[in-house]
């Protein structure tokens, strides 16, 4: 009988099942928060095209954060691809990473209300940090405990910290473009988005991004 701490390739598998279903609900509620115009308050065609244009905002920071989401999942199943077994304390340190997934439309939703306020780019990029932060310890966790896959060598595990490192590197330069103009700073953290989704080859941007 396994102890409850004691490292399974079950508790990897649990992991990546409950991975998804909250990254789907993340990904379903930050689109929940673009609202369709009430009839109500549209009765000709140019109001119906001013009352989309007001939606700018919301759709701008649902793009934003459909690539955090995208990016964020692509390392989290990177990561699980190359570790072979979990114990209690990883899924604990993989579950506060979900925390912070969950927590994300909440800092889209501040976002889009009040996009040329500092605090509102902050808050985002604080829950930004946090998922780096999380990310980072379980796979700093993983590597220290001999739960990674037998064929995952040095230079991988490098990659991996250094591709984590450097995101939050950038991220922290677009958050403090806050302090210039917030549309500054999420225009330049929209870009990184853009950047890390497209995961350019061969490129001056790749040995950027790591």
């Amino acid at each position: 009988m396994k102890r409850p701490l004691e490292p399974s390739a079950e508790g990897r598998g649990r992991i990546v099942g409950i991975t998804d279903g909250v990254f789907a609900i993340a990904l379903t509620l930050i689109v929940l928060e673009i609202r369709v115009p009430t009839h109500e308050a549209v009765h000709s065609e140019s109001e119906l095209v001013a009352a989309i244009l007001a939606l700018a905002p919301r759709f701008l920071t649902y793009a934003l954060s459909f690539l955090t989401l995208t990016i964020f999942w692509f390392g989290q199943q990177a990561q699980h691809g190359l570790i072979a077994k979990s114990d209690r304390r990883l899924a604990t340190l993989n579950l506060c990473f979900l925390a912070f997934i969950a927590l994300l439309p909440f800092s889209t939703d501040l976002l889009a209300d009040f996009l040329e306020f500092r605090v509102a780019v902050f808050v985002y990029w604080l829950n930004l940090l946090m998922l780096g932060a999380t990310l980072y310890a379980s796979w700093w966790y993983a590597d220290r405990n001999g739960m990674l896959a037998a064929d995952v060598d040095a230079e991988t595990k490098r990659v991996v910290y250094q591709r984590i490192v450097k995101a939050q590197i950038l991220w922290a330069i677009g958050a403090a473009l806050s302090l210039v103009a917030p549309l500054a700073s999420i225009a330049f953290i929209l870009l990184v988005q853009l950047i890390y989704a497209a995961a350019p080859r061969g490129s001056l941007l790749r040995k950027i991004i790591g």
